[in-house]
């Protein structure tokens, strides 16, 4: 059994709890509505609200694009893969099994957002669309990138790694070619853009969803449909 910590506090105030395969009492803790019936979902958020969280998650529909949403304002965009907010014990959330989790926090603690930046998310470049937003505050911003897969086992074709490196040649390195595959380190690729913005303060889970199968479910290692949580807020 792999060790991990769940919870994160990479702040005074910032906090951020990821959720695994076996949470608190329960063997099957999975949040995607696309493997278990509704109300096992809503019985393990329930339970999460009860025990872990200040309040209920503020969750979007996940499109693999690079869309923001600010759940501070009327009438936001449920249909996103980023979440800002400003407020306190707001809770926003993401789900996962292999894309990479990816907290955006001010130092001063005053603004915290989630991204999930699949391979599609990091080509279309989320994390700098968050800062058309973030960019506005004046704040110095750190970052967390949760467990996701590893560039030990993210096999992509070439076709990937032509339309990376058309889009940066610098994303060249993070191509590995053995044995006629390519392996891609898209966390790499990700603190790069991260660096880009002005971040250098980053810090990692370091878990791989597809090594650790005890502990996160992982689409590339057996097509798993589950799905685990990220959740941050500020205290």
């Amino acid at each position: 059994m792999s060790k991990f910590n769940n919870v994160f506090k990479i702040s005074k105030t910032i906090r951020i709890l990821t959720t695994t395969k076996k949470f608190g009492n329960k063997d099957n803790f999975n949040l995607s509505y696309d493997q278990e019936q509704p109300a096992g979902v809503k019985e393990n958020l329930q339970y999460l609200c009860k025990n872990f969280l200040p309040a209920y998650p503020y969750f979007v529909k996940q499109v693999h694009g690079n869309k923001i949403s600010n759940v501070d304002i009327k009438n936001y965009s449920y249909v996103a893969d980023g979440i800002i907010t400003r407020e306190k014990n707001k809770v926003i959330a993401i789900k996962t099994a292999d894309c990479i989790p990816i907290v955006i926090y001010s130092t001063c603690s005053s603004i915290v957002c989630i991204l999930h930046a699949g391979r599609k998310g990091i080509e279309y470049n989320i994390i700098k669309n968050a800062f058309k937003i973030l960019g506005n505050f004046g704040f110095t911003y750190g970052a967390w990138i949760g467990p996701c897969i590893s560039k030990n086992n993210y096999i992509v074709g070439q076709d990937v790694k032509n339309t990376f490196i058309n889009i940066d040649k610098r994303f060249s390195k993070y191509f590995l070619k053995k044995n006629d595959k390519y392996y891609m380190d898209i966390t790499g690729i990700a603190k790069l853009q991260l660096n880009d913005c002005n971040i250098s303060n980053i810090s990692l889970a370091g878990l791989c969803t597809f090594e650790n199968s005890d502990l996160f479910y992982s689409y590339r290692r057996g097509l798993d449909k589950g799905r685990f949580g990220t959740f941050c807020w500020i205290e």
